[in-house]
């Protein structure tokens, strides 16, 4: 099968693999739609440790090709989403119904393998690694059949694959974590894919205002299309200032869609009193953030999502359905559609703002 494999930082390329064979309680997925995010960036900059080689790719859709033992609830045929929310089902996380926080996914994610702790790609006898227990960069992927997530037929595969990752990121994190309400106030710092989703989410719950933030004028304006009431340019507006100006005292709820250097602090400086500030994004797992003691007395929270916080089975069918109802824009999210040998130039587009989203299709 084809792949893009990661040797080094910049390093990818497309290589013949062996096709994967699926273990117990995993399926083989033949993909159909992998999202480019800004998590395979980051680890193809540099910014995130992994071990090489690799295969990337995270937000990967397909039609599930063969089951292996022990696997119910699949068969082949079946339209799944693999989603990075993963749960083991036996840790003390997953125990206490927390799946996106699963201690065996948290070491097997980044650490190159499935939740047995192997691979299952490979090139003659070289062993290649996993990522997200998914690697969706490729023709086939076998996944913990814990990742997939059955979706309905008629659902396009090369939009919903953006609910595996990027898009129940930003819809969970407003519906999930931070359980925004009708008429709350909303300001969120970075409007690239995973940004827009959470402003798409804010609609969908009926938020007012939604205030976009972002450095890059054609972004602010597909914000408005989403759902933004008000747009922030940062590069020439002072953020805070421009969202006490339009709530009167703070936001109830800020969301950082970037996670770099000053864009939690100033997310944490836009709620009021009492607010509630999610960081979604990470530019770099060195970051550092640094808030007062003084608004944290006065009530101010400040957390973070992995994955929106959500329940796969239950939230990316729902998501599913509100978008084919036409509730949940997503297809407006899919900029531009790459083959997988034009998959640096997603990695580009991206990186320069001139895409929302970009979607590698087999």
């Amino acid at each position: 099968m084809k792949a893009l494999v990661m040797r080094g930082n910049h390093d990818i390329t497309v290589e013949g693999l062996e096709t994967p064979e699926p273990g117990p309680g995993e399926i083989r997925v033949r993909m159909v739609a992998s999202g480019v995010c800004h998590t395979d960036a980051t680890v193809l900059k540099g910014g995130m440790p992994v071990p090489t080689p690799i295969v990337l790719g995270h937000e990967g859709a397909g039609v599930v090709d063969k089951v292996g033992q022990s696997v119910v609830g699949f068969a082949p045929g079946d339209h799944v989403v693999i989603s990075i929310v993963i749960g083991c089902g036996t840790c003390p996380q997953c125990l206490r119904g927390s799946r996106e926080l699963c201690l065996i996914t948290m070491q097997s994610a980044f650490g190159g393998t499935l939740l047995d702790g192997s691979t299952r790609l490979r090139k003659g006898a070289e062993s290649i690694n996993s990522f997200f227990c998914q690697s969706s960069f490729a023709e086939f992927a076998v996944v913990p059949a814990a990742a997939a997530v059955k979706v309905r037929q008629d659902a396009p595969l090369e939009t919903v694959a953006l609910l595996g990752c990027g898009g129940m990121t930003g819809i969970g994190a407003v519906t999930r974590r931070a359980q925004v309400t009708a008429g709350s106030s909303v300001v969120v710092i970075g409007v690239g894919g995973v940004g827009l989703s959470t402003v798409m989410g804010a609609k969908s719950v009926g938020a007012a205002p939604i205030i976009a933030v972002d450095v890059v004028d054609e972004k602010l304006e597909l914000a408005k299309n989403f759902g933004a009431t008000h747009t922030i340019d940062s590069s020439s507006q002072d953020v805070v200032a421009e969202v006490l100006s339009i709530t009167g005292w703070g936001a109830d709820y800020a969301f950082d869609a970037v996670g770099a250097k000053g864009t939690l602090e100033t997310a944490f400086a836009s709620v009021r009193t009492g607010g509630d500030v999610v960081a979604i994004g990470l530019a770099d797992v060195t970051a550092t953030v640094t808030v007062d003691v003084f608004s944290l007395l006065f009530q101010k929270r400040l957390t973070g999502t992995f994955g929106g916080s959500i329940d796969p089975q239950v939230d990316i069918p729902a998501a599913v359905d509100q978008f084919m109802q036409g509730n949940l824009p997503l297809d407006r999210l899919v900029s531009k559609t790459y083959s997988l040998e034009r998959a640096y130039e997603a990695f580009n587009d991206m990186e320069a703002g001139r895409i929302a989203r970009g979607v590698i299709v087999f």
